[in-house]
């Protein structure tokens, strides 16, 4: 704790270097409850979807991958949005979303599972804590420096902080990560890399949200088709052909 209380007092904030640093001294509790905090606040586009098949169908795709991922450090809480948008998030603490627009855009159910796993390792991977603690800067040294063990306290005062931008770093490591978890559950990793090329080939100009966010989506989908090759998969998945939120 010392350390902490010289990082804040004795240097200037380092952004993303020093954030990286202090997460693992924060607990996971923090990413629940941020995370808890920001689904609240952060309302769906159109609402969620009424449709509890689809619910159903996102976990029946996220369970093999979250057994596959080992002991888990919070657990996850899977949503579906009315929202034509073609995007799926996951927030701190294991919240994903998965809007309806990315359901009806894809065509397998190992397109689906490759978007979950790159989300579902946002969040083991902690990128939203980090950035959480890099916008909040020297208050999150603070908040650590005096035992940071009010965690409903911190989530309030960063409960505002819901637009979570990964930068090129994070978005390639939850790439190469949710690949490997593909890998690990069976699931044929070639599913994302065709998915972000035809939203890429269809969208022309305007990019959909899901690749729009990434600086370089082209280059995106080449990398994880490479890291695919000779990834043997055992499980088959149902595709979301039947699934509707009308």
């Amino acid at each position: 704790m010392a350390v902490i209380v010289a990082l804040g007092v004795g240097a200037v904030w380092g952004g993303g270097a020093v954030a990286s640093a202090l997460t693992p001294a924060v607990s996971t509790r923090v990413d629940q409850a941020i995370g808890a905090s920001a689904a609240q606040q952060l309302a769906l586009g159109g609402g969620e979807c009424p449709n509890p098949a689809a619910r159903a169908y996102v976990e029946e795709l996220a369970q093999p991958l979250l057994d596959a991922a080992g002991e888990l450090p919070f657990e996850f809480e899977f949503r579906v949005a009315d929202d034509p948008a073609v995007n799926a998030f996951a927030l701190p603490g294991g919240y994903v979303t998965v809007n309806r627009g990315l359901l009806e855009a894809a065509e397998t159910g190992e397109e689906v599972a490759g978007v979950l796993a790159h989300e579902i390792q946002h969040a083991l991977l902690r990128h939203g804590t980090r950035r959480v603690l890099r916008q909040l800067g020297g208050r999150a040294l603070l908040w650590l420096a005096t035992g940071g063990s009010d965690v409903h306290v911190f989530a309030q005062s960063v409960g505002y902080l819901t637009e979570l931008d990964y930068d090129r770093a994070q978005e390639s490591e939850a790439d190469r990560e949710g690949l490997a978890l593909l890998v690990r559950a069976g699931i044929d990793p070639s599913g994302l890399a065709s998915f972000f090329e035809r939203l890429r080939a269809r969208g022309g100009a305007a990019l959909p949200e899901l690749l729009s966010t990434h600086p370089d989506p082209g280059n995106r989908a080449e990398a994880v088709r490479a890291a695919a090759q000779g990834a043997a998969a055992t499980r088959v998945l149902p595709p979301p052909t039947s699934i509707s939120c009308r």
